[in-house]
């Protein structure tokens, strides 16, 4: 018998912000969205934003240009499906990050192989039972620049400050508790 997949609920929060990343991803042209658009949506949410927009400033966000190949390098890819007989096809499609529609519906843009980390690392870390909210993409964020900073360097942004500011979150949302 096989183990059973955990799932993870994701909140109408989340949902919203990925959403409005993906329209802000549209906007800016990009073929995907990357971390930078995810940092651009957390500035907009009404509860994070405020915390964060001393660490994250919207102008070197915006003012950011991708480099040239990057659309050809952090794209999505299909994963190949291992156990197919000859000549059987999938019964769906899988690629090896996430898709999410814009607030229209119209597109669907897909997360950069970073930003797929990053929401990995915040999935790590929505306790038993809760739902991903963006608080946990924002820790997937801090981690993975703990982990690998350069995509913040990258963006002229101070990965520590970053990383403060959003792990100084949690210590805020613990002292405003009776």
């Amino acid at each position: 018998m096989s183990e059973p997949v955990e799932q993870i609920p994701l909140s109408r929060e989340l949902l919203a912000l990925m959403r409005h990343a993906s329209e802000i991803a549209a906007a800016l042209r990009e073929p995907f969205v990357s971390v930078r658009t995810l940092l651009l949506a957390l500035l907009d949410d009404p509860q994070l934003g405020a915390a964060l927009a001393d660490a994250l400033p919207r102008e070197k966000l915006e003012g950011y240009a991708l480099p040239e190949d990057a659309g050809a390098r952090l794209t999505a890819s299909r994963v190949p499906e291992p156990h197919l007989r000859p000549g059987e096809r999938a019964a769906m499609l899988r690629f090896n990050t996430l898709a999410f529609k814009t607030p229209d519906g119209a597109r669907s843009v897909w997360l950069s192989r970073e930003a797929h980390t990053v929401w990995m690392e915040g999935a790590k870390r929505v306790g038993e039972g809760e739902a991903y909210l963006p608080k946990h993409l924002a820790y997937g964020i801090a981690a993975d620049a703990v982990r690998a900073p350069g995509v913040l360097a990258q963006l002229r942004i101070e990965p520590g400050a970053v990383t403060d500011a959003i792990f100084g979150l949690e210590k805020e949302r613990k002292n405003e508790k009776p």
